[in-house]
């Protein structure tokens, strides 16, 4: 009996370390959510993407069924959340660049692509390329500033990478009294956010642990995480007296280890509306 035990035990073993190995990192998922604001904005489609860290751990060939998942979807507005390469210097010689320069600048965004810088694009030799680079895919990267969206009576605010970019507490002072889109990579950065207007933040950085294991998961989660994993995080739930709700991502791509497990790699469709 013991016997039997310890072999379906290491067959379970093998069977989730094939999975998380070999198919869970492979699959790609579209979650779709809904924003409610009492501020006067036109309904707004938004799809946001981030964590792709291409490199050895996730080869750009997965560009492709990324880039139709989200055409698919008609967005007004398509956003990144940062960390493109997962360590660009290391990679860059088995990446090939043009063909996913080419791939992120065929997706298509009636009012406009948008983008921020994650930590992954500070380190490991990033900097020099990424900002080029993204503008050569038709994307606007917001370094501490503001995109006025005119049509949806919105604002689309970009932050600096909390950790290794420029960072003032001032930054996230907000001064206008409207609906306010805000990106940022690292989720800690909503508990800073003051001032007017509604808020709602899209960032990414945690992969959700990446791999999920309860207790352990919140224990080793990257600095700049603070509380949040992955999901929909309410003002109550960021404990600020401010209008701020969040959506942590769970991103796409691997780093460190070739393990998901729980963790799915996702793509988010935000559907902004008013009540």
């Amino acid at each position: 009996m013991k016997k039997l035990f310890m072999i379906l035990l290491l067959s379970a073993i093998i069977l989730v370390l094939c999975y998380s190995r070999y198919i869970e990192p492979e699959l790609l998922v579209l979650k779709e959510i809904t924003v409610e604001t009492d501020m006067d904005i036109k309904k707004c489609k938004v799809i946001f993407f981030t964590d792709t860290h291409f490199g050895k751990l996730y080869n750009e060939k997965h560009v492709k069924k990324m880039v139709d998942m989200i055409n698919e979807r008609q967005a007004d507005i398509v956003i990144f959340g940062g960390d493109l390469f997962d360590n660009y210097g290391r990679d860059k010689e088995i990446l090939d660049m043009n063909y996913l320069q080419k791939e992120l600048d065929r997706i298509e965004a009636k009012e406009g692509k948008y983008a921020v810088f994650g930590n992954h694009d500070y380190g490991g030799g990033s900097f020099r390329i990424y900002e080029d680079f993204m503008n050569d895919c038709g994307f606007h990267v917001l370094i501490n500033e503001c995109a006025i969206l005119e049509k949806y009576n919105m604002e689309i605010i970009g932050f600096d990478d909390y950790l290794l970019g420029q960072t003032k507490t001032d930054f996230y002072h907000i001064q206008s009294n409207t609906f306010h889109l805000i990106v940022t990579h690292e989720p800690i950065i909503s508990k800073f956010i003051e001032g007017f207007g509604d808020n709602f933040v899209l960032s990414g950085h945690t992969h959700g642990g990446q791999v999920s294991i309860p207790y352990f998961t919140k224990k080793l989660l990257p600095k700049g995480s603070d509380q949040f994993v992955k999901g929909f995080y309410t003002t109550q739930d960021i404990g600020t007296e401010n209008s701020v709700q969040i959506y942590v991502s769970s991103g796409i791509g691997l780093t460190k280890y070739p393990f998901r497990l729980f963790n799915t790699p996702e793509i988010i469709e935000v559907n902004l509306i008013k009540k």
